[in-house]
């Protein structure tokens, strides 16, 4: 039996002490050291065997190397990804020798996230072989399990996991940790239970906790990984406290009598490894060894199916994850079932905004049901459209669609903006990742702490009462929860997978890029229909050559097909193109009636006027019927 599966199989009765990402003190030993922390195996390695040494003295029974930025993907940003092998090599060689033989210590390759992102950016296959190489390394260096620790993202655990499970088979078992927020939730939206549940399936052979906000989070949702793990066990690596800052680092200030306690804590509801993560001292590690020495563990089943996989054992099984229904949201349930229309109209560039709000009227008045409002469109100042929404409201009575972006704020400030737009009435939101910063930001910095998807999950969560860290809002939102659709993508089908994620995270309508020809459209119709989704298919007038040319060559998502083109530009007056661009998209629209389940119209140039004839003519179809007969 492998040293890594022996390990496994005494956590059945027993408890042990971990040490975790022990980077903080690696950081103080590496102070103004090229390379940072992971590159002192190479260049300092009696140094990293020290510290190593003074952890497995302390009673650390699982030893985790230094190399938790140690891949591919981290090391590229500081110019060192072509000593990633040797790296982790040392790493794991030298944590074998300071563990030294008889198998009391066993080690852990250590292996964090990458630090991507935005989600719709990942090239999985990248991804999966940046693993893949870093793992291979440890395991060839010798060490007895691999710990991928300090995920926020589950799919990008997961990938982790895969590669993990395939490298070291049965003889290294796999430990898989989350970071937690408040309330037993990650960053990318999963709550515990659905986190054990994926986790176990995925092959784990220990799931836990480790860093976080602070040491309670992480012992709340150790706690909460628990009740479905079966016989998977459980680990939590604790932070020592909140850390402050002091003479330019970061001191943590829990003493090792109140980690030992939480050990203790933790060891009496269940959890088998019981390690430090962030500010974690060889002190504090000796303490929760010592107190964990006091208790007597509970005998646990000695049945150990496959590897990693839970079973059903005196009844006990992950338990099925509960599906949510989502709701179409107060936008949609007040819409007509026929034709409804909206009119997206800008908030302005500067303080004059009287101009805007009437030209909402009267595109209202003439028939739209509602407006929609950008924000800031590519990434160019405008007034906060949550503001201008409550203008058409309590002015007008006028229903809106508010576009949030993740570019600019943070999950705080998001959730709390969205808890505001809800007491203000807003009924619609369209979640969008949102355009880059370019220079004409200026000083400004983009935060992306969300994309499209996760904001959707999170605004399904608020209307489900929930906020992002699962905590009870005291009521809920009614959001008509929007995404966007490309319909110029050079890949429709994978546009369209990416719509599917987004309708199962909890949208409800979709409005579309603007189409320019019926080949177009019918296709972007047919890709995106999907039950009890309503398609606002994007329609934008031309109403010269110069704005069609702009937006072909210039606007990301954008294609003017070439016959538009050819017959703008073929005319010398503006007057003669305007009208000829308002006959184009009116026989468009015309064509498309009968197949139209929602109509986007978008001012070109912010001038709504040119929307109020088109949404006319929209309102003199006749009912139930097809406006070309």
């Amino acid at each position: 039996m492998s040293q890594g599966r022996a390990f496994l199989d005494l956590l059945q009765n027993e408890y042990r002490t971990g040490c975790g990402a022990h980077d903080s003190r690696f950081f103080e030993a590496a102070g103004n050291k090229s390379g940072g922390p992971e590159m002192l195996n190479l260049t300092h390695p009696d140094l990293v065997r020290r510290i190593y040494e003074e952890y497995a003295d302390a009673g650390a029974s699982l030893l985790a190397t230094n190399t938790a930025e140690a891949n591919p993907v981290c090391l590229r940003r500081i110019g060192l990804d072509s000593k990633m092998r040797a790296i982790n090599l040392a790493g794991a060689r030298l944590a074998v020798e300071s563990a030294g033989t008889g198998g009391k210590t066993c080690v852990a390759g250590c292996v964090g996230p990458l630090g991507l992102t935005l989600e719709e950016d990942w090239d999985l296959a990248t991804v999966a072989d940046a693993y893949r190489e870093q793992i291979a390394a440890l395991i060839e260096g010798g060490v007895h399990l691999i710990q991928l620790e300090s995920f926020t993202n589950l799919e990008e655990l997961l990938l982790a996991l895969e590669q993990a499970k395939s490298l070291g088979g049965r003889d290294i078992p796999v430990i898989a940790q989350m970071t937690f927020m408040d309330g037993a939730c990650v960053d990318s939206g999963e709550n515990a239970a659905q986190i054990t549940r994926a986790l176990v399936q995925g092959g784990a052979d220990i799931i836990g906790a480790n860093c976080g906000r602070s040491l309670s989070t992480t012992v709340h949702a150790a706690e909460a990984l628990l009740p479905g793990a079966g016989v998977t066990p459980v680990c939590s690596y604790i932070n020592a406290g909140y850390p402050e800052a002091s003479e330019g680092r970061l001191v943590y200030m829990a003493s090792p009598a109140y980690m030992a306690e939480a050990a203790i804590k933790l060891a009496k509801a269940g959890v088998r490894i019981i390690g430090g993560c962030c500010g974690t001292t060889p002190e504090a590690i000796r303490a929760m060894t010592l107190g964990l020495g006091t208790i007597r563990p509970k005998q646990r089943a000695t049945v150990m199916v496959g590897a990693g996989m839970a079973a059903s054992i005196s009844g006990t099984s992950a338990p099925e994850p509960v599906i949510p229904k989502h709701k179409n949201g107060g936008l949609l349930d007040g819409m007509r079932a026929q034709w409804p229309i909206i009119a997206e109209i800008d908030p302005p560039g500067h303080l004059q905004v009287r101009g805007m709000l009437d030209d909402a009227n009267a595109v209202t008045q003439a028939g739209a049901d509602a407006i929609s409002l950008a924000d800031n469109p590519l990434a160019s100042l405008k007034m906060g459209n949550f503001s201008v929404a409550a203008m058409l409201r309590n002015e007008f009575g006028i229903r809106t669609i508010c576009h949030v972006t993740c570019r600019d704020r943070n999950a705080l400030g998001l959730q709390s903006e969205l808890m505001g737009a809800h007491a203000l009435g807003i009924p619609g939101v369209l979640a969008i990742t949102g355009d880059p910063l370019g220079r004409s930001a200026g000083a400004a910095r983009a935060v992306f702490e969300f994309n499209s998807f996760t904001l959707v999950r999170l605004l399904a969560g608020l209307n489900r009462g929930v906020s992002h860290t699962g905590s009870d809002l005291k009521g809920q939102t009614d959001f008509s929860i929007g995404v966007a659709f490309n319909s110029a993508a050079r890949n429709l089908d994978s546009e369209a997978q990416r719509l599917g994620r987004k309708v199962a995270e909890g949208a409800r309508f979709v409005m579309t890029q603007p189409v320019f020809d019926v080949e177009q459209a019918s296709r972007v119709l047919d890709i995106t229909r999907t039950n009890g989704v309503r398609i606002f298919l994007g329609f934008f007038p031309l109403i010269s050559a110069r704005t069609a040319l702009y937006l072909h060559n210039e606007v990301p998502g954008m294609q003017i097909p070439e016959p538009v083109l050819q017959r703008l530009t073929s005319l010398s007056s503006k007057e003669d193109q305007e009208k000829a661009g308002l006959e184009m998209m009116q026989k468009l629209l015309d064509d498309l009636a009968d197949r139209l389940d929602g109509i986007y119209l978008i001012s070109p140039h912010n001038r709504a006027r040119v929307l109020a004839p088109l949404v006319q003519m929209i309102r003199a179809w006749p009912k139930n019927g097809n406006p070309k007969i």
